[in-house]
């Protein structure tokens, strides 16, 4: 039996993020939610409107897993890193945090989706 188990999900609009990225709040917005390594990802990637709003949105359930059992909450975005194992899936990094932490990200047509799992 799990003791405790967080659940989180969140939707992003994939245009929301394109709007910001083409602005002048680009930089801005980039360094405060994500890392180098995020960010340098995102340049393998051909549409970086749809991959940031897929990290956004699985950030934004990691926060919400965490939140939703009263575990220990990251300060802030760039605090979790969201990364992709060899074959593609997306892995959360999340320092000195002691649970198991699943996500998922999915895309389409106009949105980018995510749903974690802390446990």
């Amino acid at each position: 039996m799990i003791n405790s188990l967080g659940l989180g999900t969140d939707i992003v609009r994939i245009s929301r993020i394109e709007n910001i990225l083409s602005s002048e709040r680009r930089q801005r917005f980039l360094n405060k939610i994500f890392s180098k390594d995020e960010i340098a990802l995102s340049k393998k990637r051909i549409n970086e409107s749809e991959f940031f709003a897929g990290r956004f949105a699985a950030k934004e359930a990691v926060k919400k897993a965490l939140n939703s059992k009263e575990f220990s909450t990251p300060k802030n975005f760039k605090s979790i890193n969201i990364y992709s194992h060899a074959n593609g899936k997306p892995c959360v990094d999340l320092k000195n945090f002691k649970k198991n932490i699943e996500v998922s990200i999915s895309h389409d047509g106009n949105y980018a989706t995510a749903v974690c799992v802390v446990f």
